[in-house]
């Protein structure tokens, strides 16, 4: 059964994931926000063999603990945000924050997969938060709907991430919500910020997504 851990973490509540696979204990963690020795201790405590580090964008608050954490494991970052992670004046454009200089292990492209145990971590470019956000999916994951997905800050519960800042683009944003509502089904929802969802719920409900709907 994929196993899900939820950790809140760093100065602006970033949803940090443990994604685990419970027979075969591979993981991968989403977004290491903060928090780098809470995060450490959950994996030591469940004897998680972490094969992956997915960053569904290079914003400070989604990889501040990335250096920690990272060791043994692939990093991976859309290619289209791996400069946020040499440039702190993308991934930390507020005065007086920071965020670690570095480098992922993979360039991802829309449509790449990653085998996690016996699922598969697919990776959607849905642009618009940053030019590189990408959604996760594991199609595999059961539990009633078609499967999970790992949103950042592309889409939250009754929101979309912000645009206003280095390389937004509410217009793609829309149609990266034009993407995500066409999947067939329904999927749980792990969004960057706030609580998890569904996302039948934000079809029917989420004003971004129904504006985004409204022009295809």
């Amino acid at each position: 059964m994929l196993q899900i851990e939820t950790l809140v973490v760093g100065a602006v509540s970033t949803n940090c994931y443990l994604v685990s696979d419970g027979e075969t204990l591979d993981a991968a963690i989403v977004d290491p926000g903060g928090g780098a020795e809470r995060i450490l201790s959950r994996i030591r405590a469940n004897g998680l063999n972490v094969r992956y580090v997915f960053l569904t964008h290079g914003h400070f608050d989604h990889i501040l603990a990335l250096e920690e954490v990272r060791p043994g494991a692939a990093v991976v970052i859309h290619e289209k945000d791996a400069a946020y992670l040499r440039d702190r004046s993308l991934s930390a454009p507020f005065r007086g924050l920071s965020a670690p200089v570095t480098d992922a292990d993979i360039l991802a492209r829309d449509g790449d997969a990653f085998r996690l145990g016996r699922y598969t971590v697919e990776v959607l470019h849905t642009p618009g938060h940053t030019p590189g956000s990408v959604c996760l999916r594991i199609p595999e994951a059961g539990g009633g709907r078609e499967g999970v997905l790992f949103t950042g800050d592309t889409l939250f519960e009754d929101d979309c991430g912000r645009c206003d800042l280095p390389g937004g683009d509410y217009a793609a944003m829309l149609r990266s919500l034009r993407r995500l509502a066409a999947l067939p089904g329904d999927y749980a929802v792990y969004p960057g910020h706030d609580v998890a969802t569904t996302l039948q719920r934000e079809r029917e409900r989420n004003a971004n997504m129904l504006e985004a709907a409204s022009r295809a």
